[in-house]
């Protein structure tokens, strides 16, 4: 791409200087057809008016002036044309190299960033490989805890709300959460409360033993929902009996 444009440059400024020569050409020959038919109007004045030959002598001579000036001027301009290009060259020359350098730091610096991608995806397929066997670990633990010691749930009824008054702070948050938005798993309620997996896992479980939430079983991981009379107390009514 950049020596496409470095070739049109040059095609741009080859076309320029080529038709000032042909511009500066075609004045000097204007001049020259200018100058002889000058000559001849003096050659027949001169033959059939000898008085005026002082005078046309002077016109010629104020043609010659004004032709050697714009010669001089077109020589003027070529040369300023010619250190034009001389400076065009000069910053072309200077963009060839800098063109060089980021080539080659491209080339380094597209390397390395290859090889921190293929690292990185190492690095990740790694942490995928440890959540995943750290997950299918916590969930078989809790499998086997589940399948040797069967919590007994408690039911309980009580005329007002005073049965939260044993609840912790983010305890009370979680029944808040699921009373408004409904069923949630652990994975929905941690991101809510700010609580690590884990330790949702056994509030969620705790809340389910002692009778304040439902659990359906039939889905991994657990869907949490509160259970009639939790939902009545916190709307504000005495459960059904």
């Amino acid at each position: 791409m950049f020596d496409i444009l470095l070739i049109g440059i040059h095609i741009v400024l080859f076309g320029v200087a080529s038709a000032f020569l042909f511009i500066y050409y075609k004045r000097l020959r204007e001049g020259e057809r200018e100058y002889k038919r000058a000559k001849g109007v003096i050659d027949d004045i001169i033959f059939s008016f000898n008085g005026d030959i002082k005078r046309q002598n002077e016109k010629i001579e104020e043609i010659s002036r004004r032709f050697e000036e714009v010669l001089s001027g077109e020589i003027r301009r070529l040369e300023e044309l010619n250190a034009m290009l001389v400076n065009i060259r000069g910053e072309v020359d200077k963009l060839m190299k800098y063109k060089e350098v980021y080539y080659a730091n491209y080339e380094e610096l597209k390397t390395k960033v290859d090889d921190l991608s293929v690292k990185y995806d190492e690095v990740l397929k790694k942490l995928s490989e440890i959540e995943k066997s750290r997950i299918e670990k916590a969930e078989v633990r809790e499998k086997n805890v589940e399948s040797k010691v069967k919590p007994s749930r408690t039911t309980f009824t009580a005329k007002d709300d005073k049965v939260l008054v044993s609840l912790t702070e983010t305890e009370l948050k979680v029944l808040e959460i699921l009373a408004k938005e409904g069923e949630k798993t652990v994975p929905e309620i941690k991101d809510r409360i700010g609580l690590t997996r884990e330790h949702t896992a056994r509030l969620m479980k705790s809340l389910y033993t002692r009778g304040y939430v439902e659990r359906r079983d039939d889905r991994i991981p657990y869907v949490y929902r509160l259970n009639k009379e939790m939902e009545e107390i916190l709307r504000g009514e005495s459960p059904k009996t």
